[in-house]
């Protein structure tokens, strides 16, 4: 591969760090693999945010949101500063779904090569098709690479198919462990499984809380999120307080460490824009089993049914709580499916072959 020649990248999504989540994740290992070309950040805020900031070399620019409509904070100063900086990057990396960004780079006339990361299909402004699908269609058009992390998300998605020569597959990577914090938890020397993600309903975090009414195991919960209250409330309302516990605020060596002392992780999202469940990897790299759900994603491509997870159908707290007796009560089968999902976190998903994929993208994209 050739010299690649540093480049000012533009990264425009949602929400950043230190707002916790998946795509900023992904957001924040691109433009930490690629420390030889200098990348800004554009994001939304909330009232009190650090409005400019520079984190680990990254630029990073907030527009304070007013409100959220279908999920889309409403930064009307976002707009600006994305036209502005548009016409000073040498490529543009679009972070969807993100309507506001469409809006913005429609208004801009000659754009640099810009990739979209297509990391969910869009379900919350569905209600809004009609006003964002003709400014999604305009930004795929204009694009010049759409990144996914799985054939699956081409073969669910309408607009992808018609883009399908754009389309480039490139899995998500987490580095490697090489030592394990060994940090004691309320649950060291216990049997758990655990739960990792936001409390949002897509998530499916209160179908795992009703999959405890029918087994006799614990659940630890971690994350924070609107319906934090709300699966406590079920909780109680169901009767399975003492199956379950809640942490909000873990740092991620804590969260790597109630991973490692698990079972398994159990992952019951339900709805398709759970696209890929970077905690799987979490879970993967620690050799530990998952139960994720047969959703129209790149999520059981991740980690395989009967091969490093057990899948289940989402919405079902019957299938849920039997994958979890099975893999509670067959050791062995949990172990096998716990040091096949590492090998193959090792063979597809580290920061190394994620780094080189990115390389190769931004090299052919300056070339242009």
């Amino acid at each position: 591969m050739s010299h690649i020649s540093s480049a000012r990248i533009l990264h425009i999504c949602k929400v950043y760090l230190p707002v916790r989540g998946g795509i900023q994740k992904v957001v924040h290992a691109i433009t930490s693999l690629s420390k030889q070309h200098t990348h800004y950040v554009i994001t939304s805020g909330e009232d009190g945010a650090i409005l400019e900031q520079r984190l680990n070399g990254t630029y990073i620019t907030r527009s304070r949101s007013y409100l959220e409509v279908a999920s889309m904070p409403i930064a009307p100063r976002m707009i600006g500063k994305i036209i502005k900086m548009a016409k000073k990057c040498h490529i543009i990396c679009v972070h969807y779904p993100f309507p506001l960004a469409d809006l913005a780079l429609a208004m801009v006339i000659r754009l640099p090569p810009m990739v979209v990361y297509w990391h969910s299909n869009i379900v919350a402004q569905k209600k809004l098709k009609w006003l964002t699908y003709p400014l999604i269609y305009l930004t795929l058009k204009r694009a010049t690479a759409i990144v996914v992390t799985s054939e699956r998300m081409i073969e669910n998605s309408k607009l992808l198919m018609r883009f399908r020569s754009k389309v480039r597959i490139i899995p998500y990577g987490l580095p490697t462990v090489r030592e394990t914090p060994a940090i004691t938890t309320a649950y060291t020397n216990s049997n758990y499984f655990v739960l990792v993600g936001r409390h949002v309903s897509y998530k499916g975090i209160d179908i795992a809380i009703r999959a405890l009414q029918e087994i006799d195991t614990h659940l630890v919960i971690v994350g924070n999120g609107p319906l934090f209250e709300q699966h406590k409330l079920l909780s109680q309302t169901l009767g399975v307080c003492d199956k379950v516990s809640f942490e909000q605020n873990a740092s991620d060596d804590e969260v790597k460490s109630l991973i490692q002392g698990s079972i398994a992780l159990v992952m019951p999202s339900i709805m398709h824009n759970e696209a890929f469940g970077l905690v799987q990897l979490e879970a993967m790299r620690l050799r530990k089993p998952v139960i994720n759900t047969s959703l129209a994603s790149s999520v059981p491509m991740i980690a395989r049914h009967q091969k490093e997870a057990l899948t289940v159908e989402p919405n079902d707290p019957d299938a849920l709580a039997q994958a979890m007796i099975q893999i509670a009560t067959d050791k062995a089968w949990a172990a096998t499916l716990g040091n096949n999902g590492y090998h193959r976190f090792k063979q597809n998903f580290t920061d190394i072959k994620f780094k080189l994929a990115l390389d190769s993208l931004f090299e052919e994209l300056l070339a242009r």
